[in-house]
């Protein structure tokens, strides 16, 4: 079963640090200011890995927010007020 997996991010800078930690290659495009990932995913297991490199990237570089959609799932990382990041 094929999972739709779009990524966003605050902007394209950032969603192509996202793209260059995925386990597999992806372009960062941008859409109304924000940047965007999108890529299929072949079943839950791979979403899964994506997702936790999305996590990874998001405390690696310091991001300040970004959104993972999986079809009818969503994960939003986003950093708190005190430069810590919460997922």
């Amino acid at each position: 079963m094929s999972v739709r997996v779009t990524i966003e991010a605050a902007s394209k800078a950032e969603a192509q640090l996202i793209a260059n930690g995925l386990p597999r290659a992806a372009e960062a495009s941008s859409w109304r200011g924000l940047g965007v990932i999108r890529l299929g995913a072949k079943n839950k297991a791979e979403t899964r890995e994506l997702v936790e490199s999305v996590s990874h990237s998001f405390r690696e570089h310091g991001l300040r927010w970004a959104r993972v959609r999986c079809d009818d799932e969503e994960f939003v990382f986003k950093t708190n007020g005190n430069g810590h990041g919460a997922g």
